[in-house]
């Protein structure tokens, strides 16, 4: 955004989704697309996924004829997003990268065989006043929100992972001809998903969203009981704005380059919020306990990405250098040790002690084949280290939905 303060709705509605919602280390503002004309609203890029947002203010005019003024405001909020919308797709397939609102270079986009497009409308101005019509406007489902419900979706569904997951079952909804009746809103819509456990039933020829789902399911106990759970989730998230934080200010020194950091963060950022229950239950725990020098470093497998994580505590003063090739080393282990994760992200830090500042080292490392000869370097890094050479292991089960 070139404006520190937003004028109107919408630019406050950009404003909020690139820079505090959980969007945001992937969210261009205005970006430029043909000729440097502005793209779209909001584009958002995740590997594998390309989400393109048209925000539309239109007000609704009242002509005495209600039916016109619906159609007028149809036309011009959620006709004129999808246009917009259909055009960005189209400048997107031949590009490279993303150009920020000042002509500099952004992120890359996924290659065409892995990009999953998500076209996203929100229709501002029409006071609630006409019903939202979504579907495909001719080329590819376009997902049309109000204001009240895309905000609802943002908070309820507050990863990336959990959001385009959202988007992709509801146009499977949409796709597979089912009679969908509506006679609530869409935050119905989200209730109904997540009552069901996060899909849509295939066994029924009309699916009726009633009105108040939604606060319904916000009353119940298990609701609730999972939001309180869910606090120990942001602990991920707190990790991971520390991280990029450190990316952006070139304080990772020892550390991947920017490029390959968003490798970290994207795939960090990618687990689902139940998921980022357990990986911040686990790290927290796990500083915790190096603090008390009872354990140096920690393997954490993630089911949900087929991620290893490892995490390092250090003493304070210990040379970055050292500390990152032991972290290196360290993750090389725990992917020969865990041949079904091929991906393994590793953290490193400082133990924690009162008054002391701290700072973080990562390593992304990807190997698709595991060869004979690296399993004589595990072998001799476990020898001559005592890198994971007897690894305690340990199965923790957890409810999503807790009953007591």
């Amino acid at each position: 955004m070139q404006n520190n303060q937003p004028v109107n709705d919408s630019e406050e509605f950009v404003y909020q989704v690139c820079h505090k919602s959980f969007l945001s280390l992937w969210s261009y503002a205005n970006p430029k697309g043909k000729n440097s004309k502005e793209l779209c609203d909001i584009l958002i890029v995740c590997e594998p996924d390309v989400i393109i947002i048209s925000v539309k203010d239109i007000k609704l005019t009242d002509s005495g004829n209600i039916k016109v003024d619906w159609q007028r405001w149809l036309s011009k909020a959620i006709e004129g997003s999808a246009n917009q919308i259909y055009g960005a797709e189209r400048w997107i397939k031949s590009a490279s990268n993303v150009i920020r609102s000042d002509g500099s270079q952004g992120l890359p986009f996924p290659s065409s065989d892995v990009r999953r497009i998500h076209r996203v409308a929100v229709a501002l101005g029409g006071d609630d006043k006409v019903p939202i019509q979504f579907g495909d406007f001719g080329k590819g489902f376009v997902h049309v929100f109000d204001k009240i419900s895309f905000e609802i979706i943002l908070k309820e569904l507050d990863t990336i992972t959990d959001f385009v997951q959202y988007l992709i079952d509801k146009e499977d909804l949409y796709d597979s001809g089912k009679l969908t009746v509506f006679e609530g809103s869409e935050e119905d819509l989200l209730g109904y998903y997540i009552y069901n456990g996060r899909f849509y039933p295939q066994d029924f020829d009309v699916i009726v969203v009633g009105s108040n789902i939604w606060d319904e399911i916000i009353k119940k106990p298990e609701y609730k009981a999972k939001k309180e759970a869910d606090k120990d989730s942001y602990m991920w998230d707190r990790l991971i704005e520390h991280l990029s934080q450190d990316a952006l200010n070139n304080n990772l020194e020892f550390g991947p380059d920017l490029n390959e950091s968003e490798l970290v963060f994207r795939a960090m950022a990618r687990e689902n919020r139940f998921q980022r229950r357990m990986l911040g239950k686990s790290f927290r725990d796990f500083m915790d306990l190096a603090a008390q020098r009872m354990i140096e470093s920690r393997t954490l497998i993630s089911p949900q990405s087929s991620i290893a994580y490892v995490f390092l505590a250090k003493p304070h003063g210990e040379e970055r250098q050292h500390r990152i090739t032991e972290l290196e080393g360290r993750c090389f282990v725990v992917r020969g040790l865990q041949q079904d994760y091929k991906t393994v992200i590793g953290i490193a830090t400082e133990r924690y002690e009162p008054g002391k500042g701290f700072s973080f080292d990562i390593v992304y490392l990807h190997k698709e084949t595991w060869t004979a000869e690296d399993q004589k370097q595990l072998e001799y890094a476990q020898r001559e280290f005592g890198w994971f050479a007897s690894p305690q292991q340990k199965l923790v089960h957890e409810d999503e939905y807790p009953t007591n």
